[in-house]
């Protein structure tokens, strides 16, 4: 070896070794924490931060539910969201480890009943497909199955067969959810556990994550548990009740905490090794962080034209560094978390609100903390993106314009009856009180209004529950002024795509 190239290896080693041992700068983190909280109305919120595999910051601010005094703090349970995702790949990956599987078996070896639109894809489709979004169908496509429905997983996939794609198979990336379900019925197939129980066994027992799970019973179990909030009509915060979620939780629906949370981030950056205990091998860990689909989901800060995603983790290179992250969001819980490998720091952030950028904010802050980066510098923009929102909001709700006042072409019993939606399965129209129509759909008590006439055959959705914006249903009609179906003009919700379903009148 030459004496120049020696050198060059040295510095590279001393600067390797210098970004390491130098801790984080985190005196002013409570005091932004604290500001934040305040600026953005946050209900509750739990932070973590590990470097060199050694916890140096975990703590919670806040309380759990509004209107009560019960503070949060780093054991505290939180909805993860998509972050579930990357659980969901490691649990394949342990798999992978004992030669039950390869990322490239054929889905349909493992689950004779998956079924997608077209028989080429549905023989070709393997797991490392379901784990990287080309499966060639919309963004979040089946949303309507799984969102607070009484489907099971199995009775999920068996619907996937009528979603239709949007693009060729493994041509355009798409964010899934259902593909995730898919997934987890494998490691049930192959483990002969159920995929809970073997997230629970594996992972969650030998990482110490005691308080973190995906079942709902266990979740309310706990009495350390956030609950949800999000803003009312008056743009107040009101906590709502847990969605049940154990038919997407591989995918949505794991609940954690921060102190939880931090054990998984040093397993993760230690190559599978926590407490000096292989869980999975390097080369598992290396494959989940290994670009597997060209995705930008973002522009900069935080993503660039060579993000990526890999198997549950979307992967951004950035000034010579690889920042793998995944956020999280369901009703009324947001989340946050990012790990920078070679710098061997890990962060993850969790609040019990959904509808404010604050968990995007503080994630901005820790990456200015890390690379003393004014690019990250992004909270007055954050402030006024909220002002904005509200404002926008509020006068779109004080300037809905009510059409001139028509009567509907028939009366309002012959629009009641029996509607199908291939996919979804029955969608009812009852009458009540002989002068109101409700809607409900038959596997999904949340979605559930009563029908206030606007004009013509066109009736405005007053859904019951706060989460679902007000919509607009329209009748079809054949030549005969027969009822042939219903379209609907709904605004979609985190992840589901009204435009997706198909109504149409059931035959007597």
């Amino acid at each position: 070896m030459n004496i120049k190239v020696f050198f060059f290896l040295a510095i590279s080693l001393i600067s390797i070794n210098d970004s390491k041992a130098q801790l984080l700068p985190l005196d002013s983190l409570d005091m932004y924490l604290e500001q934040i909280s305040l600026d953005f109305e946050l209900v509750g919120l739990s932070v973590g931060i590990v470097q060199n595999d050694t916890v140096v910051y975990s703590k919670g601010f806040g309380i759990k539910e509004i209107g009560k005094d019960s503070k949060v703090n780093d054991q505290t349970t939180f909805g993860i969201g998509s972050i579930s995702k990357s659980f969901t790949a490691l649990t394949l990956g342990l798999l992978v480890d004992e030669d039950k599987i390869t990322w490239d078996d054929r889905v349909k070896d493992h689950l004779p009943y998956f079924e997608l639109y077209d028989p080429y894809v549905t023989d070709n489709f393997t797991i490392r497909d379901l784990l990287t979004h080309r499966s060639g169908l919309k963004d979040v496509s089946g949303g309507t199955l799984w969102y607070h429905s009484d489907y099971s997983r199995v009775e999920i996939i068996k619907r996937l067969k009528y979603l239709k794609p949007v693009s060729g198979f493994r041509e355009n990336p798409a964010y899934q959810n259902t593909m995730f379900v898919v997934a987890s019925e494998i490691v049930k197939k192959v483990s002969g556990m159920s995929w809970d129980d073997f997230l629970k066994i594996r992972l969650f027992d030998k990482l110490e994550m005691y308080n973190s799970t995906s079942l709902a019973k266990d979740r309310e179990a706990n009495e350390n548990l956030a609950q949800p909030h999000i803003w009312n009509a008056e743009f107040k915060k009101v906590a709502i009740q847990q969605e049940n979620g154990d038919n997407l939780g591989p995918g949505g629906f794991i609940y954690s905490s921060a102190r939880n949370m931090n054990s998984y981030m040093r397993l993760l950056l230690k190559d599978g090794v926590f407490n000096n205990d292989t869980i999975v091998s390097k080369k598992v860990v290396d494959e989940l962080f290994k670009p597997q689909t060209l995705f930008q989901i973002s522009g900069p800060p935080f993503g660039n034209e060579f993000s990526s995603y890999g198997f549950g983790w979307w992967l951004t290179p950035w000034k010579g560094h690889k920042i793998i992250e995944h956020s999280g969001g369901i009703d009324g819980m947001s989340a946050q978390l990012f790990m920078i490998k070679d710098m061997n720091i890990g962060v993850v952030i969790l609040c019990n609100d959904s509808e404010e950028p604050a968990s995007f904010l503080i994630k901005a802050k820790i990456f200015e903390l890390i690379f003393n980066d004014k690019t990250f510098d992004i909270y007055e923009r954050g402030k006024d993106y909220r002002k904005r929102i509200i404002k926008e909001r509020k006068e779109a709700a004080a300037n809905e314009i009510r059409p001139k006042e028509s009567n509907p072409s028939l009366p309002l019993s012959s629009y009641t009856g029996a509607y199908n939606d291939e996919m979804y399965g029955d969608i009812n129209l009852s009458l009540i009180n002989n002068e109101e129509i409700e809607l409900s759909f038959s596997h999904t008590p949340l979605f559930k209004g009563r029908l206030i006439h606007w004009q013509f055959d066109t009736f405005k959705i007053d859904w019951y529950d706060i989460r679902v914006p007000d919509g607009f249903l329209t009748f079809n009609f054949n030549s005969k002024r027969e009822i042939l179906g219903f379209s609907m003009d709904q605004e979609n919700l985190l992840d589901v795509d009204f435009g997706e379903i198909e109504i149409k009148k059931k035959k007597n």
